[in-house]
């Protein structure tokens, strides 16, 4: 557990420095003064200790917010403290991280899109968590470009109020495609 913890604590110390583009497996192994064996005991790759690192870190969180202004409030926190870290971790990402970041970011909004009892999947979920999770790491990337302009916090109040809105979306008719 020791282990555990250390490789999870090694990732943000070393997105702190660098791109996660640029991380390695030597380095976490480094930070978290433990063997490529021993990491690879625990995770799978780096995108495997990345997506665990964004899950421990939700579930560290979860309680704290129950309405959408407290997780406004987690977000803009969230973005204050770490500058360096999210712009490491957006800035040069690859498909498999942005894949991370979107399934990670689904799961904030509760946006389901695994398949159904019926093997199917909710075209309406299909449609909002790309939208959502496309515009949110747009909304991301526009903000380490701008450097956090000062007033980051009022455009997140806006952002999340239109995530509020969408995900209240129902559409106006079905449609038949027969």
């Amino acid at each position: 557990m020791k282990t555990h913890k250390a490789l999870i604590d090694a990732l943000p110390t070393l997105l702190g420095r660098q791109n996660f583009a640029d991380l390695t497996v030597n380095s976490l192994c480094n930070e978290a003064l433990v063997s490529r064996a021993t990491f690879y005991s625990h995770f799978n790759d780096k995108y495997d200790l990345l997506e665990y690192w964004l899950t421990y870190s939700e579930q560290k969180n979860m309680n704290k917010y129950n309405t959408c202004e407290q997780m406004e409030m987690m977000v803009n926190q969230f973005i204050k403290k770490n500058k360096i870290i999210i712009t490491n971790l957006v800035d040069n990402a690859n498909s498999e991280t942005l894949k991370i970041l979107c399934k990670h970011l689904l799961s904030i909004l509760d946006i389901s899109v695994e398949k159904n009892e019926n093997g199917g999947i909710d075209p309406k979920n299909i449609i909002l968590a790309n939208f959502c999770s496309g515009g949110l790491i747009y909304y991301l990337t526009w903000q380490i470009e701008n450097k956090f302009p000062p007033d980051v916090q009022m455009m997140n109040t806006y952002f999340l109020n239109i995530m509020q809105y969408l995900l209240k979306w129902e559409p106006i008719q079905d449609i038949n495609t027969d």
